[in-house]
């Protein structure tokens, strides 16, 4: 068989087609991992959200996370413990939300341990979110496990 542009044109066409095919199988079988599951849904509430923003200013400072052998601690102070009327805690995994772990947070309850065997190394975001008097509060701290 004899080589000239028309075969050339032929081949290039071809690895291109199959290539282009690959890529997309390829991509196809790739997980998605949004930041969250319903992300437009959280957008559209951003006006309440940077209310509950300016709300939860004063108390950025109120907990305290530590790590020990065990597990990764979070205090609450006192002070803002007796005035929480129902929350949740959530390690919010970035990179895949399936490791995140979510946590009720009971009234009164002044310290929360995630154990250290559910955890994985890596980044977390802390979300602590909390309800006084009907208002909702948040503050969010990164937690680096190692």
């Amino acid at each position: 068989m004899k080589f000239n542009w028309g075969t050339g044109i032929f081949l290039f066409l071809a690895l291109f087609l199959a290539g282009s095919a690959v890529f997309i199988v390829f991509a196809v079988r790739q997980p998605v991992n949004l930041v969250h599951k319903n992300y437009y849904e959280k957008g559209v509430d951003h006006t309440e959200q940077m209310n509950v923003n300016a709300r939860s200013k004063p108390f950025t400072r109120s907990f305290e996370v530590n790590m020990n052998d065990e597990a990764l601690v979070i205090n609450i102070e006192n002070d803002l413990a007796s005035k929480i009327d129902s929350g949740n805690m959530q390690l919010y995994r970035p990179s895949d939300y399936t490791k995140d772990i979510r946590y009720k947070f009971l009234a009164g309850n002044s310290s929360i341990q995630f154990p250290k065997t559910e955890l994985i190394a890596g980044r977390y975001i802390l979300k602590f979110t909390w309800y006084t008097d009907g208002l909702r509060y948040e503050v969010d701290r990164p937690v680096n496990i190692q």
